[in-house]
């Protein structure tokens, strides 16, 4: 008897592990699926909060959300090329090479996704053109030259310290008030790789079949 009122606690603390594993399991699981829905972190990332007429362009100091340079934001409508999203987009070789910046509150290790698309300025020599990306002062990429001229998709892996960080972009071509287009910028939390999901399902599924045997 008193051999079996020994074994019994310790099955009892096996199954209550047993459905602690699971449960952890199961949370990890949703809280990626939460994560796969990212938050767009930026304002105005297209630009289309800022009422330009069509056909018509201004330098603003500041747009909704950004915060322009010396030289200001030029804010373009169907002027010197399209939208690839909406009707605005932005140069920032205003009267001379100008940037802008919007801040972004982080997480300590978190990994974040910059997207945006830029344009060549059509009959401009590459040389009069250019943006240069920083992240929290940090000088993490240059672009020029789009594909074929058209609009091309650039994608940059972040990464937050923990605080606020700027996000910023600035013409670095000849400054001669003829720079690269910028439209459609986007930063999202990063979305967990395929293969995250597969280990999580492939953990619960583990869990499960020792749950299984015990009960055997």
């Amino acid at each position: 008897m008193s051999f079996v009122k020994f074994k019994l606690p310790i099955i009892n603390i096996r199954g209550n592990a047993m459905k602690f594993l699971k449960t952890a399991a199961i949370a990890a699981l949703l809280a990626s699926g939460a994560a796969h829905a990212s938050t767009e972190l930026l304002t105005n990332g297209s630009f289309e909060q800022n009422l330009q007429a069509n056909g018509t362009w201004n330098i603003y100091s500041n747009l909704t959300g950004w915060t322009g340079g010396a030289y200001g934001i030029e804010l373009r409508n169907n002027v010197v090329g399209n939208a690839p999203d909406g009707v605005n987009f932005v140069e920032l070789d205003t009267t001379a090479n100008s940037s802008m910046f919007q801040n972004v509150s982080t997480v300590m290790g978190q990994n974040y996704t910059l997207t945006f698309k830029f344009q060549d300025r059509p009959g401009v020599a590459t040389s009069s053109q250019g943006l240069e990306i920083s992240w929290g002062g940090s000088v993490v990429g240059t672009v020029n030259n789009s594909l074929g001229g058209g609009w091309q998709t650039v994608s940059y892996n972040l990464i937050g310290n923990g605080a606020t960080e700027a996000l910023s972009f600035k013409a670095i071509g000849t400054s001669d008030s003829l720079g690269t287009s910028l439209d459609k910028v986007s930063l999202t939390t990063a979305v967990p790789e395929p293969e995250t999901y597969a280990m999580l399902l492939a953990g619960l599924g583990l869990v499960g079949f020792a749950a299984r045997r015990r009960k055997q």
